[in-house]
């Protein structure tokens, strides 16, 4: 929630310095994301944790700690994707933004 402040924050006062609406828009966008991607992450490392400690239920060949490792891991997977998409939503924010310089666009 911090993040979105500040995002929110700084998108506001890039509009102040006369860049686009669409470009703070991106910009609040990719930092949405990037929370996200941190929200999976510790998600991720909640499960990792249960499985090696044995905490929570568990099911005889349905959650054994082997079934619940292999499930954090794919929680894991998913949270780097997140974390790359977040990445390449900034990246799109910035370059959309020196192309419009470039442009003569403000």
């Amino acid at each position: 929630m911090k993040k979105l402040i500040i995002a929110a924050s700084l998108s506001t006062l890039l509009m102040g310095a006369q860049l686009s609406f669409a470009q703070a828009v991106q910009e609040g966008k990719a930092a949405k994301k990037e929370m996200k991607a941190e929200k999976k992450v510790a998600k991720a490392n909640e499960l990792k944790m249960n499985a090696k400690t044995g905490k929570g239920l568990e099911i005889a060949g349905v959650s054994d700690p082997k079934t619940r490792m292999a499930k954090a891991d794919r929680k894991m997977e998913k949270a780097e994707k997140k974390e790359m998409k977040s990445e390449a939503k900034e990246l799109k924010a910035v370059a959309k933004a020196k192309t419009k310089k470039a442009a003569g666009v403000d």
